[in-house]
């Protein structure tokens, strides 16, 4: 499809400027074949004849696929047949991966609540960071090494010095400015405008002085940025668009409903991001 082909181009990017192995993945999923005429119609009386031919063509156009995109890239391709996030998670296990790279389609919430989504399951699943974004449904204005300012959103729970530490080497590898940024709450309803006011200064005050915190804790380099609620998923949009990020590193969590901080977010994030 049009947004793997520009994934591919991401990931020939990346591959080429950390010296890494590129696997190429195609999951096959179940096909169903109505029976018109024979066993299974159409005269195919084998379904292991059905899918032996469906697999070589898939096969065919795995071999042909990003040859452009790769020259130079040490590349293995791989078909495995089934449901294609638990087979996306399994494979970058089995191959020790060190990051999953794959486009998002970011259909309305209604279409995913119906059908699922495969990067939100990915994203659930994979032990390793998962780089994706909706703008790899079209072909990006710029590849990974035009990469000049990183973002990285902090929630302050346990994980926050692993995120910050992926997000500051990253940083470092491509030259590129730091942003550690954490989304305030929102003002509590009913309050005086004074009052409001008083509210947000000190708490915006406080998350800056934790925000440091957690950044002096971690023993990275960064900018400091405290932006106000108005919805997660948006603050942190609208502040990758003012500070021109060409990547926002969030952290992720497979918790449930009761999960707190970025994790239960993250695929509004993704969806809603207008970067990496």
């Amino acid at each position: 499809s049009a947004a793997s082909s520009a994934a591919v181009s991401h990931a020939g990017a990346l591959a080429r400027r950390f010296h890494s192995e590129l696997t190429l993945l195609h999951v096959n999923e179940f096909l169903v074949v109505h029976p018109l005429s024979g066993p299974l119609g159409f005269g195919i009386t084998s379904w292991e004849a059905l899918s032996a031919e469906h697999l070589e063509a898939r096969q065919k156009q795995l071999e042909e696929f990003g040859a452009t995109e790769l020259q130079g890239v040490e590349v293995k391709r791989m078909i495995r047949g089934g449901d294609p996030a638990k087979v996306i998670a399994a494979c970058a296990r089995e191959q020790h991966s060190d990051l999953v790279l794959m486009p998002t389609r970011g259909e309305g919430a209604f279409r995913r609540f119906l059908f699922g989504s495969v990067t939100a399951k990915v994203l659930h699943d994979a032990e390793c960071p998962v780089w994706t974004g909706v703008h790899l449904a079209e072909p990006p204005p710029y590849t990974p090494d035009d990469i000049r300012h990183v973002m990285c959103a902090v929630d302050f729970g346990p994980r926050t010095p692993e995120v910050l530490h992926w997000a500051a080497a990253l940083a470092a590898d491509f030259q590129a400015t730091l942003t550690a940024v954490h989304v305030g709450l929102g003002t509590p309803p009913g309050l005086s405008a004074q009052s409001a006011f008083e509210w947000h200064e000190q708490a915006h005050s406080g998350a800056e002085e934790q925000l440091r915190a957690a950044v002096l804790d971690a023993d990275v380099q960064a900018d400091l940025l405290v932006t106000a609620d108005g919805g997660v998923p948006q603050a942190l949009a609208a502040a990758a668009r003012e500070k021109g990020a060409g990547l926002l590193v969030i952290g992720r969590s497979s918790g449930g409903a009761a999960s707190k901080g970025l994790g239960r977010r993250t695929y509004a994030i993704v969806c809603g991001a207008a970067c990496p």
